[in-house]
């Protein structure tokens, strides 16, 4: 009975003086049947105050659920535990709730570590039930009451303490005490309970509604709140940053300075865990979870959200840590990418630093790493290049690693493919403890050693979203055009020359000096192929078929082996007066100057942009609709990567076009001389147009692209009939279906 705890007496108390908790709120658990409350900070700190009390009641088959109202902001921690909860089978509810009250004799000490675990048990057996209280726009809910009922008397407490470990132990508060045993206290325990009952069912003027728990995580109404509960200098800081602070007294100039602590936040519109981007959260929970939690390599479609994915998993890592500073690296291979990432940071809550875009990177980099010592998230987005700089990896490793306060830390590689070259692998930057590869294709092509290395440093591919689930979903259908031509000329002459020297040499390797002299020649051979002037022709042709002044939004991928083929392409363009614009590496180095040429593409004033290299990493144009890819490559992650840039989904884009060209030698050389290796380097072209075709939606049919590439094909490698095509040098066909003028 309350009646009978003799340390419960009315009056005013005030923390951490007067110890409330043993005196009051721990009786009032072991002598109550039902507990009650309204709160507006509500952590699971009180647990561990109040576990003697509580666990008494708890293990008592008398009493009911305790009912908590609570306004819709939480700690992350408590936001975590509460998921768990509603996750958590019984098995694993019994095993807790066996950790932390065991027959009923906890201790405060035994529970300081396990007072979210505590919770998350209570709320997935149904002993604690929480309401949230969503105040109105003007309004905020911001009560801190407790009520104790033994179905006799009750015991009322209430002030400025919350149920936070602060409110109930150590924090500066006050409570006043009533119990309904005493005339003059009476009246007051009375109107608490009339309250309660209004509060919990939303009847006051500052509430907008009042839904239960799981309902609120539903609509995603719970805030997560900072990991500590607004402190003397957060007034001061609100104080100073007021345009008419004269109404606050009282504030420590001392206090105005002290800065907040940053954190990354989910943006709270992320739809991740379920609907469309569900499969964001199963790489989320994969990285977490196998084979090596917060190590491996996730593998994503360009579109899928793979930069989101990474930042979800940086965020959740973070709040694991609980108030330890964090520092996370971000690489990526280009100007545009580092661009891209910073501005993806920002919409998670944090400003990154890029010591690229910094007018002095030192002192940018001082900055950081003072903030760090003083806690929080800090993002350090940089290119591959610095990521490998021996100086760059000392200075990381020396601020974050002090064995008396080690700073956690995760690196994050985009393209990560990219990272398998000598100079990441021969300076791996080994004290970053968690790890995360993204790329659509983590494969190395002719690189099994370089594989294995990214793989053995960031973990194996833990979740893959692959191109056949992404087309139609996250990026946009395509039909595939394939046009062919035959060597000419000089470039035919060198092409058997070189073809007649790698037979020989290939009949003499003996020695390493053979070997390289046999790559070298294999190297020229393949430079003719990609930058031949027969494809420029074929260009001229197709261009003209499809009608200058209808391109609108298309892209051209001129080789960067040869700039002649990219100046010869930009003539062509001007004599079709075809408006258009480069996109190099000095075009990205300008972030000015690349933003202009980008916003003129978009409102048409540029029909074409014309690109090397540099827009292969993940560069975001979604409003590009017809590719023409002249630079060809044996290497299927450049496919992929030129294929992305023209899929990616826009409101004015039912489907996309891409244009392939294939310059071969022609077929009548395969009747004299040396054919093996002529066989190998016409396969390998056919290998990625068969590829490019596999996922087109106008493959099949009479007048699809798999017939028009078997009627190529079939040029080299004949059937029946003598075909009439590709055989002669300057030859060339143009794909018959490939539409003339507005496709769209």
């Amino acid at each position: 009975m309350l009646a009978k705890e003799t340390t419960i007496k009315p009056g005013l108390y005030r923390l951490p003086d007067d110890p409330v908790a043993p005196r009051v709120l721990i009786p009032g658990f072991k002598a109550a049947q039902t507990v009650r409350g309204a709160f507006g900070w509500f952590s699971a700190g009180w647990i561990s105050r109040l576990a003697p009390g509580l666990a008494e009641y708890l293990n008592r088959d008398d009493v009911g659920n305790i009912q908590f109202t609570v306004a819709p902001t939480l700690f992350s921690g408590e936001r975590e535990s509460i998921e768990q909860a509603y996750n958590m089978s019984a098995e694993e509810a019994a095993h807790k709730v066996a950790a932390v009250f065991v027959d009923g004799r906890a201790q405060a000490s035994a529970l300081e570590n396990h007072a979210l675990d505590c919770m998350a048990w209570m709320i997935a057996s149904g002993m604690l039930q929480l309401r949230i209280a969503v105040p109105k726009a003007q309004s905020n809910y911001h009560p801190k009451v407790w009520l104790f009922d033994d179905g006799v008397d009750q015991v009322l407490a209430r002030g400025s303490g919350n149920a936070t470990e602060r409110g109930v132990y150590s924090g500066v508060e006050h409570l006043d005490v009533d119990v309904s045993w005493i005339d003059h206290s009476r009246a007051r325990v009375r109107v608490a309970a009339d309250i309660l009952n209004d509060w919990a069912c939303g009847r006051s003027n500052g509430i907008k509604c009042v839904v239960d728990l799981p309902e609120a995580l539903r609509q995603n109404i719970i805030e997560v709140a900072p990991d500590v509960a607004p402190s003397p200098a957060d007034y001061a800081a609100a104080v100073a940053a007021d345009s008419n602070p004269k109404w606050a007294v009282g504030v420590s100039a001392g206090l105005r300075d002290r800065p907040t602590c940053q954190r990354l936040s989910i943006p709270a519109d992320l739809k991740w865990q379920n609907g469309p981007y569900a499969h964001q959260g199963e790489a989320v929970t994969a990285w977490e979870r196998v084979p090596t939690p917060e190590r491996g390599t996730i593998s994503m479609a360009t579109g899928a959200g793979k930069t989101i994915t990474a930042l979800i998993c940086a965020a959740r890592a973070q709040d694991r840590l609980v108030n330890m500073p964090f520092l996370i690296v971000i690489s990526a291979p280009s100007i545009p990418l580092i661009d891209q990432w910073c501005q993806e940071v920002q919409n998670f809550g944090i400003t990154p630093v890029a010591p690229s875009r910094e007018a002095d990177s030192n002192l940018a980099l001082t900055k950081l790493f003072r903030g760090l010592a003083g806690g929080g998230t800090h993002v350090l987005v940089v290119s591959n290049n610095l990521l490998c700089s021996s100086t760059f990896q000392s200075t990381i490793a020396q601020k974050v690693g002090d064995e008396n306060s080690a700073i956690p830390t995760l690196l994050i590689a985009d393209e990560a493919h990219t990272l398998g070259a000598k100079g990441f692998i021969a300076n791996k930057p080994d004290f970053f403890e968690r790890r995360l590869a993204l790329s659509a294709t983590p494969v190395r092509q002719y690189d099994p050693d370089g594989t294995e290395e990214i793989f053995d440093f960031f973990g194996l591919p833990v979740y893959e979203f692959g191109l056949d689930r992404a087309i139609g979903f996250c990026l946009s259908p395509y039909n595939y055009h394939v046009h062919a031509a035959t060597l000419d000329g000089d470039e035919l002459e060198e092409f058997e020359a070189l073809t007649r020297r790698i037979g020989v040499a290939l009949a003499q390797q003996q020695t390493e000096e053979d070997e390289e002299n046999l790559t070298s020649l294999l190297i020229r051979r393949r430079k003719i192929v990609e930058t031949a002037q027969a494809k420029i022709d074929l260009l001229r042709q197709v261009l003209e078929r499809r009608g200058p002044r209808s391109l609108k939004h298309a892209l051209i991928y001129a080789s960067a082996k040869n700039p002649d083929q990219f100046n010869k392409i930009a003539e062509t363009l001007s004599e079709l007066n075809i408006r258009w614009a480069p996109v190099t590496q000095e075009t990205t180095a300008k972030k000015s100057l690349l933003a202009n040429t980008l916003t003129t593409f978009e409102s048409g004033g540029y029909q074409v942009l014309l690109a090397k290299k540099v827009l292969d990493e993940g560069v975001d144009i979604p409003s590009i609709r017809e590719a023409f890819i002249v630079a060809s490559s044996t290497v299927e992650r450049e496919w992929i990567q030129r294929r992305g840039r023209v899929l990616r989904l826009h409101p004015e884009k039912p489907w996309a076009l891409v244009h392939d060209f294939l310059a071969l030698p022609p077929a009548q050389i395969l009747d004299s001389g040396e054919t093996a290796t002529i066989k190998k380097i016409i396969s390998a072209e056919f290998g990625r147009a068969y590829a490019f075709a596999a996922h087109a939606q106008n493959a099949a049919g009479d007048s699809g692209v798999m017939h028009n590439l078997e009627r190529i094909r079939t040029a080299y490698w004949p059937e029946h009939e003598q075909p009439l095509i590709l055989q002669s040098a300057g030859d060339s066909v143009i794909d018959p279906s490939t539409p003339k003028g507005k496709p769209w």
